[in-house]
């Protein structure tokens, strides 16, 4: 009997990058390629979707290749993907536009507006446990499709995400989203698991558009002849559901009831599970229904890994000169004391983060000195995403749910000076978890697993991903973030009218 293998596609913003794995959790080869985004208006961002699948096509048969395995070994397929999606298809799965919108389009700004005009912003979020801006929802660009393309929204059978369009390319079955993609919707009631009737009136979505949710571990369907065919694979492997990336990157890191999982990716965000929502009055932490009586609570930073990189490339842009840019920075900044002498950064590229959030946020370089240089810069970067996260481990820390050790992951992971300075700010303990850059097609692996009985359960993440490479939290080094932290947190309570004067400004 040959091996028992799972591939994962792993769906981001750029590209998909396909991993195979066998059932003891081992990564064995990867494939990556790459699909374009189109920006044909500001706050616009489209893909063609027939590209997702071009890529997957491509992907899967390389990582067959690479992992010198035979297609009859992949024994079930799953996803981890950026979601948020409105892509509408007719009742054989076919497109009904050229390109959609992707999860960071904001051109439903009015629709928005008029939603929580309706709803109540407060009441919005405590039926859904959404928190960003609802432009980014499809409740949102949902209203805006009917607004604006009125005989596509009327055409449409479904209206599907990124790798629920993909299943459907696969199996030819249309019929489920995950609780998680459904939960990031702003549709689904958080309290009743179920598509909010009041919203959908509200949104004026017909609920019979959308999918059904469900576990993320449900089995799809079968690859088609014609699609395994494409894919280099055998007819009839099994196709499981997934999840949308954040959750796929919490459960391959291990994170189970209780416990945590600090992210340094493009965005930044820390979540935890528990069996109720970790929600306060005074703040709006993004809760999501998982399945299982579980509720998933994150806290984000929107543009960390991408305000970081823009000081790197923009603001550095000689580092590029060196063999390793990345870790030539990292040097630098390690010779500059913990709060960088008191230059801050503010990472607000994105609409700021989930303590002081608006679209007329910009990034900022605030208390700049001459004696000042590059490794100050580029520390304050690192620290800006640490502050805008502590704001949220503290939070967490008020409800009890704040644990000694968390998983570190992203690309920001990477860094070791970083991971030592989320340390310092969170006073808890960063292990970084083993196959770091594999983290979320492990999580998609694993809920394959779960789903064709491949794993008993999902236990096997906290084994397998363990590791000895922990930064611990150093005292005297947190006592210096407590005192900046106040500071810091003026300064968007300072900058957010001003942001928000100037964005009202034609030129």
């Amino acid at each position: 009997m040959g091996r028992q293998l799972i591939l994962a596609h792993d769906l981001g913003t750029s590209g998909d990058k396909a991993c195979l794995f066998d059932t003891e959790g081992n990564f064995l080869a990867e494939a990556y390629h790459t699909y374009p985004t189109f920006y044909p208006a500001e706050g616009w961002f489209e893909h063609d979707p027939l590209t997702w699948w071009e890529a997957v096509k491509k992907s899967s048969r390389e990582v067959v290749k690479n992992a010198g395995v035979s297609a009859e070994e992949v024994k079930a397929i799953s996803f981890s993907s950026h979601g948020m999606g409105v892509i509408p298809v007719d009742r054989e799965g076919n497109l009904l536009v050229d390109r959609v919108m992707i999860w960071n389009d904001a051109r439903s700004t009015k629709e928005a507006a008029y939603i929580l005009e309706k709803s109540g912003e407060r009441e919005h979020y405590e039926k859904t446990g959404n928190s960003f801006d609802l432009a980014l929802y499809p409740a949102a660009k949902l209203l805006w499709v009917k607004r604006n393309m009125p005989e596509v929204y009327k055409k449409a059978y479904k209206f599907l995400s990124t790798k629920e369009y993909l299943i459907q390319k696969m199996t030819g079955v249309i019929s489920y989203t995950d609780y998680g993609e459904a939960g990031m919707s702003g549709l689904f009631n958080l309290n009743t698991h179920q598509w909010d009737p009041e919203l959908l009136e509200i949104s004026e979505v017909d609920e019979s558009k959308l999918l059904t949710p469900t576990d993320g571990t449900q089995v799809m369907g079968g690859l088609t002849a014609e699609a395994a065919e494409e894919m280099g694979l055998k007819k009839g492997t099994p196709v499981v559901l997934g999840s949308w990336d954040n959750y796929a990157c919490a459960t391959g890191a291990g994170v189970r009831s209780g416990s945590m999982a600090v992210c340094l990716g493009t965005a930044g965000w820390i979540g935890v599970n528990h069996e109720a929502p970790i929600m306060t009055k005074e703040n709006m932490t993004n809760v999501v229904y998982v399945g299982n009586d579980t509720y998933f609570t994150s806290i984000h930073s929107h543009s960390a890994g991408a305000s970081y990189d823009w000081v790197i490339q923009k603001l550095c842009s000689y580092l590029q000169q060196q063999e390793h840019p990345l870790a030539y920075a990292e040097e630098l900044a390690a010779k500059v004391p913990a709060g960088s002498d008191k230059l801050f950064f503010l990472p607000s590229m994105f609409s700021g983060n989930t303590f002081y959030s608006s679209s007329a946020l910009c990034g900022s370089l605030v208390g700049m000195k001459v004696l000042q240089d590059n490794g100050h810069v580029i520390r304050a970067a690192m620290e800006g995403v640490g502050f805008d996260l502590m704001m949220g481990a503290d939070l967490f820390r008020s409800q009890d749910a704040m644990p000694p050790q968390c998983n570190l992951i992203g690309g920001g992971a990477h860094s070791t000076l970083w991971g030592q300075i989320i340390a310092d700010m969170f006073e808890s303990s960063m292990m970084r978890p083993k196959n770091l850059q594999y983290i979320g097609a492990l999580g998609a692996a694993l809920m394959a697993g779960v789903g064709t009985g491949l794993f008993e359960n999902f236990q096997m993440a906290a084994e397998i991903t363990k590791s000895d490479n922990i930064s611990v939290p150093d005292p005297k080094e947190t006592a210096v973030y407590r005192k900046l932290l106040p500071v810091y947190k003026k300064f968007y309570e300072q900058l957010m009218p001003v942001y928000k004067e100037l964005q009202n400004i034609t030129l």
